[in-house]
């Protein structure tokens, strides 16, 4: 026993060297000058960014007509997207890491970095390691790679941005929930053809919104009933941007709510004819849950869970969905 820990000791002490010496390689052709250039200047040129983590976990951020796409399959967050644009641009080096610290640095950037890399139509054109913060935490290590030959820096660099106090690995972090844009509807004003709101357990509540002829009716059960177009469009305005909370990830809690009865069935049809569906579920609260008067609490009154996006499950929220969860008597 004792032999195969001295064993594995060696092996991983060879694979830590031989990994600082990878990091550390210095036959990259970058001047001392080049080797402080992290900033990309133009980055409306950028168009598609490769994130991947010392874990190896991954994601392909690229540009398809002005929109931006997360592994060609989902729709990135517009915002988390421009944030990262803004720091390519911004960032720059702080100092250079003290002699004393550089091997130290180079062993974290084994074990802890991010690696990122920008691109302009399949064009490499700027690479680095994202690390750890520094010791103040107000800036970040990064060692740059030479775009031409793929060789790393010889020199660590603290960098920061100007006028931002804190360190910028969490905007590199290429988890998927950090990226993608749940948003759910996005309607804009009369871009809907038809909305159908059911209850499964409250059947007398269920209603179908639908234009014809340029007015919209409601009807339950194929009977109409008369309603102010005003009231109908101002409640249609609670679609035009709503979005889930998170994702569940959970495969554990997915299949639990696949097998019970939903809250509300929610289809909402734009003019195109697309179609966008969500299943409500009420969050059970704890067993012993009270709510702020000491009364017995049975589901969570923030937050529900829902399927939506087709096959995903998210946590929505009360405030944001309960304008949109009328029922037939309220019109």
């Amino acid at each position: 026993m004792r032999k195969q820990l001295i064993i594995l000791v060696t092996l991983l002490t060879s694979l830590i060297i031989g990994l600082i010496y990878f990091f550390n390689s210095n036959t990259n052709n970058l001047s001392q000058k080049e080797e402080r250039e992290f900033a990309i200047k133009n980055t409306s040129k950028i168009t598609k960014i490769f994130l991947v983590n010392a874990e190896g976990k991954r994601i392909t951020l690229e540009k398809v007509n002005n929109h931006w796409l997360i592994d060609n399959k989902y729709v990135a967050r517009p915002s988390r997207v421009d944030l990262l644009l803004k720091t390519a641009r911004g960032i720059q080096v702080q100092q250079r890491v003290p002699k004393a610290q550089t091997q130290q640095v180079f062993k974290n950037l084994t074990t802890n970095h991010i690696k990122a890399e920008f691109y302009e139509n399949e064009q490499l054109v700027k690479a680095y390691f994202i690390g750890s913060a520094d010791r103040n935490s107000t800036g970040t290590y990064a060692l740059l790679i030479n775009p031409e030959n793929y060789k790393n820096a010889s020199t660590p660099f603290i960098t920061h941005l100007l006028g931002f106090q804190g360190y910028l690995t969490p905007r590199f972090e290429p988890t998927l929930n950090t990226w993608r844009d749940l948003k759910i509807f996005f309607f804009p004003k009369n871009a809907i053809q038809s909305i159908k709101l059911e209850y499964p357990n409250s059947p007398k509540d269920n209603f179908t919104i639908t234009l014809t002829n340029g007015s919209y009716k409601i009807t339950q059960n194929g009977k109409s009933k008369a309603t102010n177009q005003v009231t109908i469009k101002k409640y249609l305005l609670n679609f035009k941007s709503v979005a889930a909370e998170r994702l569940v990830e959970s495969p554990e809690t997915i299949l639990k709510f696949k097998k019970k009865q939903p809250w509300f069935k929610l289809s909402v049809e734009n003019l195109l004819g697309k179609t966008i569906k969500v299943i409500g579920y009420k969050k059970e609260m704890p067993k012993g849950s009270t709510n702020a008067l000491g009364l017995p609490l049975k589901f969570d009154p923030d937050r529900f869970y829902g399927a939506c996006f087709n096959q995903d499950f998210c946590i929505l929220q009360h405030y944001v969905f309960d304008p949109i969860l009328t029922k037939y008597e309220d019109f």
